[in-house]
């Protein structure tokens, strides 16, 4: 395999990552405008520990995915009891900040940032986006999964079912966390250094789009949607150097003509009923949530 066949490997496995753990906040109708605050937060977490305490890398991939949970924690908590406005703020300003702190300082390289990260293997990626595939299919069948669909349908509705709607997309928001920062530390570790700079509102625009454009319902369509927006500047040289001005066109086409994207439909009543139903089918059961 050739080295470059190899970099696409891992740069599609990586984002593919980053997609779907993105969704997992995304499921439940809770759009973070500033996820890439966490994928900073598993990036320089696992470069320190990686270049100046001699970590392993899967250790420091745990320690990562530790510390972004904090901070999704934190963040969830004080954002997603507020409109979706807030919401947007809060992350925005979030991420905002954590590039502020990074550049300021100098233990970490400041705007200059840190060099010298290695160990990501196409066998590394393809595990970690194993092991939450494997969670999210697990979750698709639990009430658990159920109540992030109908928080995302109808969170009214979903209140009024007894789901607790705030601790719910409070947990979606640090799984999801712990999972991007995760993808941090397997890019700083690919590309071998990092930088403030990569993790600006550009970067968190491409995330949203990678769900945007595969949809929110399911998660392998965020996954399709990160392979695609991954591949084309790749393979189309012309994209290379405009895929900013072509993705964010492509944001506000998909917004206004198929919000649902490529895969998915659009919410309707229905839907919604039935997704309560079995949520009430399960607490019955005896499943527990939150």
């Amino acid at each position: 395999m050739s080295a470059f066949t190899q970099s696409v490997i891992l740069q599609v496995g990586i984002n593919v990552l980053l997609a779907v753990g993105y969704w997992i906040a995304v499921s439940t109708g809770r759009y973070s405008f500033g996820h890439v605050g966490f994928v900073a937060i598993g990036a320089y977490t696992s470069s320190i520990l990686t270049e100046n305490f001699s970590w392993p890398l899967p250790s420091a991939l745990l320690a990562a995915a530790a510390a972004a949970t904090v901070g999704g924690v934190l963040v969830g908590f004080m954002a997603l009891r507020l409109p979706m406005l807030y919401l947007a703020i809060i992350t925005l300003a979030f991420s905002s900040v954590i590039v502020i702190i990074a550049n300021e300082w100098d233990y970490v390289g400041g705007p200059i940032g840190m060099f010298g990260m290695d160990g990501t293997s196409i066998p590394l990626v393809f595990t970690c986006l194993a092991i939450v595939v494997v969670y999210l299919l697990l979750l698709s069948r639990s009430r658990l999964g159920l109540a992030y669909s109908a928080i995302r349908e109808d969170d009214q509705a979903a209140r009024a079912s007894g789901i607790r709607v705030t601790r719910v997309a409070v947990s979606a928001f640090a799984t999801s966390a712990a999972v991007t920062g995760v993808a941090g530390a397997l890019i700083a570790h690919q590309q071998g250094v990092i930088q403030p700079e990569q993790f600006g509102p550009q970067a968190s625009l491409l995330v949203i789009l990678y769900v945007v454009l595969g949809g929110v319902q399911y998660f392998w369509g965020a996954a399709l949607g990160a392979i695609v927006l991954t591949l084309l500047p790749i393979y189309l040289n012309w994209l290379a150097d405009w895929y900013q001005i072509v993705y964010g066109l492509l944001f506000i086409v998909l917004m206004i003509a198929r919000p649902q994207g490529l895969i998915g439909r659009r919410n309707d009543s229905s839907r919604t009923a039935d997704l309560l139903r079995r949520f009430q089918r399960r607490r019955e059961e005896g499943e527990t949530v939150g």
